[in-house]
């Protein structure tokens, strides 16, 4: 089972540094020092072989396996001259932590031995060339460990494959979280994540001699890491089943024991492998816990900063529209302006061009309805007064009956005094203090023309709009508010 979160929100804006230079340095320790370890772990073997090493230490393995018990039919029935057969005895050998310290330790072959001296010799030369391979230098061997150890495993890897695979899920998970946790987060869950992988392994196998080599242990932290980071946020995985493969929305908590039960199952299941689960249990487990404290601890995480981005359906259909304008074939242009409009009701481009399109049948309902939408779209910010303006102007301009709503023509009347066109403003609200006197409004209305005169320093104007809404509201706020202004300096220019 494979389950990979993806993501298309990876840029350059605030670029991945640290997960970059993780990946670059596992690249280049394995290209300029790795690239001999096959050869130097065969020329190893080939020593071991025909040195004589081989025919003086396998026969005491082999004493060693039946005394205490450990030997299988396979190991005491081998042939001598079964060199395939001998090597897998070695390889139990190399990896069977108690005979080798016994056999260091002059316990198994002891200086009084009359070969002794000849075979210190080839150990110790053996040992050489096997030190030769980075990997076994540097690796982490839970029985012969070293502190350093524990940091250099993470940087190493046993074949090109291998280095591919982790580093494609560190390129995938350390964009994701050293871009919404924070590179400071990200680097400590990358490297104590590591040192956890290693930690766990070695607790399980104390006696092992086998190095444990790859980033696999630091990158299940961050995959651990993910799963509590993002938490409840729904994001994007691709999941296989072997025969089946797809896409899926799930919560990235889910994850984190999905995750543990598929490095389970390989571990207790899946038979002889070379896959190091136990240390990817470690990471799993070790970067969750350390996300859930570093959250806390370092600050907070843009848990938005990989949410599915909704499909963009608008430009494709205004592309095509203007395409069709550019053909002048209006009929399926002015289709393709209302079904953006059904998306995105206020689209300030689709009712423009829907405006300019009807507007060569300017008494038809369509065009008087368009028109409406702009204008109260217009209406909302300062940003846009002046295009309000200039739509009703043309608007008043192109149409014999003009059939705005009384709150549309007032809002209209209020952004053009404002703007300082009194004159347009004057127009609207006479005509409807003639025809609806007690509209809602209104008032509010001619105290904004009267204000834009007293700005203008326009008297006569000013007195006019003040006497007017004193005599016909005498109740209302607007005449009070008008009642304590001053006059204002009389304008002779």
């Amino acid at each position: 089972m494979l389950i990979i979160p993806i993501s298309g929100k990876i840029g350059w804006r605030n670029p991945p540094l640290i997960t970059l230079v993780i990946l670059l340095i596992n690249c280049l320790v394995y290209f300029l020092f790795q690239t001999h370890d096959d050869a130097a772990r065969m020329a190893a073997e080939e020593f071991y072989l025909d040195s004589g090493l081989m025919a003086i230490e396998l026969p005491y393995y082999r004493d060693y396996l039946e005394a205490t018990g450990k030997a299988d039919d396979e190991a005491l029935a081998a042939d001598p001259a079964d060199t395939e057969a001998m090597m897998r005895l070695h390889f139990a050998l190399e990896t069977d932590a108690d005979f080798l310290r016994r056999l260091k330790n002059g316990r198994v072959i002891t200086p009084q031995n009359a070969e002794y001296e000849n075979w210190r010799g080839l150990r110790q030369e053996y040992e050489r060339k096997c030190n030769r391979s980075v990997a076994y230098a540097h690796g982490l061997r839970p029985a012969a460990s070293r502190v350093s150890a524990f940091f250099t495993y993470m940087f190493l890897h046993g074949s090109v494959g291998h280095l591919v695979g982790n580093m494609v899920f560190l390129w995938i998970l350390g964009c994701m979280i050293e871009i919404g946790a924070g590179r400071l987060l990200f680097t400590g869950i990358y490297l104590i994540s590591g040192l956890m992988a290693g930690g766990l392994f070695c607790l399980v196998y104390p006696s092992s001699m086998v190095p444990l080599v790859g980033a696999s242990g630091a990158i299940a932290g961050l995959m651990g890491a993910y799963t509590v980071l993002y938490g409840r946020t729904r994001v994007s995985v691709f999941y296989s089943l072997g025969f089946y493969f797809n896409t899926a929305r799930i919560p990235a908590i889910v994850l984190l024991p999905a995750w543990i039960a598929n490095e389970c199952y390989q571990l207790f299941f899946s038979g002889a492998s070379h896959v190091a689960y136990v240390a990817h249990i470690g990471g799993l487990a070790g970067g969750a816990l350390l996300a859930y404290a570093g959250d806390r601890l370092v600050g907070k995480v843009d848990r938005d900063s990989f949410a599915e981005t909704a499909e963009d359906k608008i430009a494709p259909l205004m592309h095509q529209a203007l395409e069709h304008v550019a053909k002048l074939e209006m009929r399926p242009a002015q289709a393709l302006f209302e079904e953006i409009l059904e998306l995105s009701p206020d689209h300030p481009e689709a009712l423009s061009h829907l405006f300019n399109l009807h507007k060569l049948s300017p008494d038809s309902p369509a065009f008087h309805d368009v028109t409406k939408r702009l204008l109260q779209l217009y209406g909302k910010t300062p940003a846009t007064h002046a295009a309000a303006i200039s739509l009703y102007g043309t608007y008043t301009g192109l149409t014999k009956r003009p059939a705005l709503s009384i709150p549309l023509y007032l809002q209209m009347a209020g952004i053009m005094a404002t703007a300082g066109e009194t004159g347009s403003a004057e127009k609207i609200l006479l005509a409807i203090l003639k025809q609806r006197p007690q509209t809602p409004g209104l008032p509010a209305s001619l105290i904004k023309l009267a204000k834009a005169f007293h700005q203008a320093g326009h008297l006569e104007n000013w007195k006019r709009y003040r006497d007017l809404i004193r005599r016909r509201y005498p109740d209302s706020v607007e005449a009070g508010i008008i009642s304590r202004m001053n006059a204002p300096a009389e304008n002779h220019s």
